[in-house]
């Protein structure tokens, strides 16, 4: 997963980069932006959007699925025992 973020990353800097070369030369002022200002909050957002989803699925929130861990750890204990 790690790869993909830091595809995405290397993807949209130069696309920055790019729309702000573009509108200097068409006479438009930059964007107000610094490109490292920009890199700290794609990374952030990324950060946090993969923090929520890895707490998210790696624990069982709703009553479902408590029920469903519970039923995958009976067939895990009949599997062991029929072994």
């Amino acid at each position: 997963m790690k790869n993909r973020h830091a595809a995405v990353f290397r993807l949209l800097v130069p696309l920055y980069s790019g729309l702000n070369l573009t509108l200097f030369a068409c006479g438009y002022d930059p964007l107000p932006f610094e490109t490292t200002e920009v890199e700290t909050a794609v990374l952030a957002v990324l950060s946090i959007v993969s923090t929520v989803y890895a707490w998210w699925k790696n624990n069982n929130l709703t009553h479902p699925a408590e029920q469903a861990q519970d039923y995958l750890n009976q067939l895990k204990k009949s599997n062991i025992r029929e072994k």
